[in-house]
């Protein structure tokens, strides 16, 4: 055959080529596997490289699909769902599969040792599309392309071929294949939280779904909960569906869901967000990030304020008006107050300085319940007290504002008559 595709021969003569290689095949190779509820000795065959194709609906490419679109605009919006077995489509689907090639040193793996051959066949549909075995296939292909005298043992690869192409099937078989522990891993959060936002799309149920899965239907709320404010996360940072920005925070992410759930003013979750894009954007601040999320939340009222002397915003007073009343619209200055701190570190755009401020406070408030619980905390906050209006007496100066110390004075003088009395 005189094909030039380097990326999949034409759907026919891959269905002709494959029945053809196992009606002349006489080595009698099986390879056991789950499909479609039995178990089954798949034939084992030899095809040419070239005649393959990849399996667009990966489920471990769906999220690096859109990121890959998202980054080259010139592409149609369509490509990968239109004709999944085009040439272009099948050549982006080569591109997106080796940014996971390299980044998990597979080529490397086969470049460093050129004696290293094939020890397990792909799995693929009888039409030649490949089930199990995309990377692999894209990483042969790049050395073997580049270099067909140096990796000539890649110009034919070995294929198990399952007895048909079934769509539910082949994603079922994948599903398997993904759940088991040795091959977890290789499937980054996103990309499954993406496959689970597809099928809940398309009208299936949770139930069903999570059954399939072998996860309790809470578990894949909660992925595509993570996915969807992933994805607005990526967009208000300005690097829309570059899903690997985010590979390692799925636990970030799943935090800030609870987070959420557990705010009820819609200002003070406004604030939450804000503060959760800051720290996502410079998670350096603080080792493990996931883990202070739920500080936040805890600890909001008095981050609050503090975020407001940091950036210098004016909180503008709001009165209840008749409509609002009368439509139940949450007015409280709660929600005002925060609402407005959000707004003004958004406009700020200073997610190093939001992280930094709400460290300072978290350091604090960790610091405060350590000294809680030494018996000498009463004395020892009194004295810190004590020190800084010291302090600030003794360096009084007519050119500093006086704004707001008055008020602060009658709150120290209400706390030093209650100390006062307990004294006694």
């Amino acid at each position: 055959m005189d094909f030039t595709y380097s990326f999949g021969y034409p759907n026919v003569q891959r269905t002709l080529a494959i029945a053809e290689a196992i009606s002349n095949s006489h080595t009698g190779e099986r390879y056991q596997v789950d499909y479609r509820g039995k178990y089954r000795p798949l034939p084992v065959i030899e095809v040419p490289i070239e005649l393959l194709v990849y399996r667009i609906e990966n489920i471990r490419t769906k999220s690096l699909q859109r990121q890959w679109l998202a980054q080259h605009r010139d592409l149609p919006r369509n490509l990968f769902v239109s004709d999944p077995f085009s040439i272009e489509a099948q050549e982006n689907q080569h591109q997106v599969l080796k940014l996971l090639v390299d980044k998990e040193n597979l080529l490397k793996t086969f470049r460093d040792n050129d004696k290293l051959q094939q020890t397990e066949p792909l799995i693929c549909s009888n039409d030649g599309v490949v089930v199990n075995g995309n990377r692999r296939l894209c990483a042969w292909r790049e050395l073997y392309y580049n270099n067909k005298s140096k990796y000539a043992h890649f110009q034919t690869v070995r294929v198990a071929v399952l007895p048909d192409n079934d769509p539910q099937g082949m994603y079922d078989l994948e599903v398997a294949l993904q759940i088991h522990s040795d091959m977890k891993a290789e499937y980054v959060w996103h990309a499954i939280a993406a496959d689970y936002q597809e099928k809940f799309d398309s009208g299936m149920d949770i139930g069903l779904l999570a059954a399939k899965q072998n996860k309790k239907p809470e578990e894949i709320s909660t992925y595509i909960e993570c996915y969807n404010y992933a994805a607005q996360y990526l967009e208000s940072i300005g690097h829309q569906d570059e899903w690997m920005l985010v590979d390692k925070q799925e636990y970030a992410f799943k935090q800030i869901v609870v987070g959420r759930k557990n705010i009820t003013n819609p200002g003070d979750k406004e604030l939450f967000q804000e503060i959760s894009r800051a720290m996502l954007q410079t998670p350096a601040v603080g080792d493990r990030l996931y883990k202070q999320i739920p500080k936040v939340v805890s600890e909001l009222a008095i981050i609050a304020p503090k975020l407001q002397e940091v950036f210098g915003i004016s909180i503008q007073d709001s009165n209840d008006d008749d409509l609002a009343l009368l439509t139940g619209g949450d007015t409280s200055s709660e929600n005002t107050t925060s609402s407005q701190i959000a707004a003004g570190i958004r406009l700020a755009d200073n997610p190093a300085l939001v992280a930094q401020t709400v460290k300072s406070v978290l350091d604090t408030t960790d610091e405060l319940e350590k000294e809680k619980k030494k018996k000498s905390f009463i004395f020892d906050q009194v004295m810190k007290a004590a020190t800084l209006l010291t302090n600030a007496v003794s360096n009084l100066d007519d050119a500093m504002s006086t704004e707001g110390i008055g008020k602060q004075l009658d709150n120290i003088e209400g706390a030093c008559a209650v100390l006062r009395d307990w004294v006694k």
